[in-house]
């Protein structure tokens, strides 16, 4: 059962009841994280209530919270003043004494914490490095450097990389990380390098990188398979510096920027055939580095694009070929209209002198799709892409939508219209884009359309921008055709007023 203002606290907070005190104690923690001044207050004077087992789960719930709650408590107690001396310091007391706006109370509390052990102590010692008071400053920096075994060590670089950016930060960091990088803490910086979290396990690795601690199995398993995109990038740096050999099992890492590292590293005379793969690869800074190095010994990547194009028919792997046709769309030309536009096209369709080709499954469609976009010449945009909005596939149809957007003007209304109306959000919202870059007057019709449209969220973006072209837009009258259609819209839309009012004005 809890008691006091520990249950008082949690009871502002709406807590369901007979909730144990570990969830208790958390849920103050993530609603503290919140930024409410109110929120962080009632963390405080719950822990100014807590005693025994209260206190005890208290601070274990501070000290497995994310380490910001640590800076919002640290602000709460000073706004919450607390006159009255404890007279038993136990560690949670201890904890907030440190962190009290009297300076005296907190150089004393930081003297006791020195004597104590454990990653709460880190915690407010860490938090003391930055503290306003030179003398309280200068002890606690002091104090954590005593604190190099791994728990306590997590916590403190935790908190300092949170901290270093503040004036009174001065070295506490690169203090402390200096003090990191005696061999006999090989065990703490491994810890530091396997932590939740994703700061303080950027700052372990690039240290155990810098201390020789990653022995190249290592490398090679933290570049191809962690979850840390950072933690990725550092490890095939060190992995290729050691061994460039290594570039050529990396490019079938799942990092982009670890792919596009070992393309950097391959050798510059690299046969093309073995560029084909990061030619074609998804990501386009993997495909730009690989143009890059041909573009170096004076060979057009265009040309192998092509190449490997043509080459390509039904049993070759479709990842393949839409890589090659967004490839294709970065460095082609008006002249590879013809063969982007077999590849987007829906049906089997001739392909080299008679032959019949494939039709492309969708990934490849799109590919060629957005490509087209960029190489063809934009009075053909419509005549190529209009008959390709019917595509079943509705990651086809939106992007032959944005693919018209340039030239929106010259699309038929009503096929965009006919996007419009079907089901796919995406296609929808791609239809939308398309009709409002068509013409001021075409897209006030169809926000007032749609802001009479039954789905609440359809038709409250549709009057949400109606508002933003109001604000933004210079005026001018539209045609009697589009004036009788938007005065006949207006009534059914369910503007507000002053909106309402705003746009009549703009009609007159």
């Amino acid at each position: 059962m809890l008691r006091g203002r520990l249950g008082k606290a949690l009871r502002k907070k709406a807590a369901p009841p007979g909730l144990a005190p570990g969830r208790a104690w958390r849920q103050l923690c993530d609603a503290a994280l919140s930024g409410r001044g109110a929120d962080g207050e009632a963390l405080v004077e719950a822990l100014r209530a807590a005693e025994g087992q209260e206190a005890s789960a208290g601070l274990r719930a501070l000290c497995e919270a994310p380490p910001g709650v640590w800076v919002v408590l640290d602000r709460a107690v000073r706004r919450t003043w607390d006159s009255r001396l404890p007279q038993i310091l136990d560690p949670l007391r201890l904890v907030l004494e440190s962190m009290e706006s009297d300076g005296r109370r907190r150089e004393s509390a930081v003297r006791a914490l020195s004597a104590e052990r454990g990653p709460h102590t880190a915690y407010a010692l860490a938090l003391r490095t930055v503290d306003w008071v030179p003398p309280v400053r200068e002890q606690a920096v002091a104090a954590l450097l005593g604190r190099l075994e791994p728990d306590e060590a997590v916590a403190a670089v935790r908190l300092l990389l949170r901290l270093s950016r503040r004036v009174r930060a001065g070295g506490a960091l690169e203090t402390f990380r200096d003090a990191l990088t005696d061999p006999a803490q090989r065990r703490t910086v491994r810890r530091l390098a396997a932590d939740a979290d994703p700061r303080t396990r950027r700052f372990g690795v690039e240290l155990a990188l810098e201390l020789g601690e990653y022995v190249r199995g290592d490398l090679v398993r933290t570049a191809l398979r962690d979850a840390d995109q950072v933690c990725r990038h550092l490890c095939a740096e060190r992995l290729l510096e050691i061994d460039p050999d290594q570039a050529g099992r990396l490019m079938w890492a799942r990092s982009a920027a670890v792919r596009e590292l070992a393309v950097a590293a391959l050798p510059d005379d690299v046969p093309a055939a073995r560029l084909t793969a990061p030619l074609a690869d998804r990501s386009r800074m993997v495909r730009a580095q690989a143009r890059w190095k041909l573009y170096k010994r004076g060979e057009p990547p265009v040309d192998v694009y092509r190449k490997q194009l043509r080459r390509c028919g039904g049993a070759t792997a479709p990842n393949l070929v839409a890589g090659l046709a967004a490839g294709l769309g970065e460095c082609g030309d008006a002249t590879d209209v013809p063969l982007l536009a077999r590849l987007a096209a829906v049906e089997p369709h001739p392909w080299e002198s008679g032959e019949s080709g494939p039709a492309w499954p969708s990934a490849v469609r799109r590919a060629a799709v957005r490509a087209l976009g960029k190489v063809a010449p934009q009075e053909q945009l419509p005549q190529l892409l209009v008959p390709l909005l019917g595509d079943v596939t509705p990651s086809v149809a939106r992007e032959v939508l944005d693919a018209l957007v340039p030239v929106a003007s010259a699309v038929p209304v009503d096929v965009a219209r006919e996007a419009l109306a079907r089901p796919e959000v995406p296609v929808h919202r791609a239809a939308l884009r398309l009709l409002r870059a068509s013409g001021p007057w075409q897209r006030v019709e169809v926000d007032l359309e749609l802001a009479a449209d039954p789905r609440p969220h359809v038709a409250a973006e549709a009057r949400s921008d109606l508002r933003a072209w109001l604000r933004r837009q210079i005026y001018s009258r539209p045609d009697p055709e589009h004036l009788d259609r938007i005065n006949g819209l207006i009534g059914a839309a369910g503007l507000p007023e002053p909106v309402r009012r705003h746009l009549a004005f703009v009609l007159r």
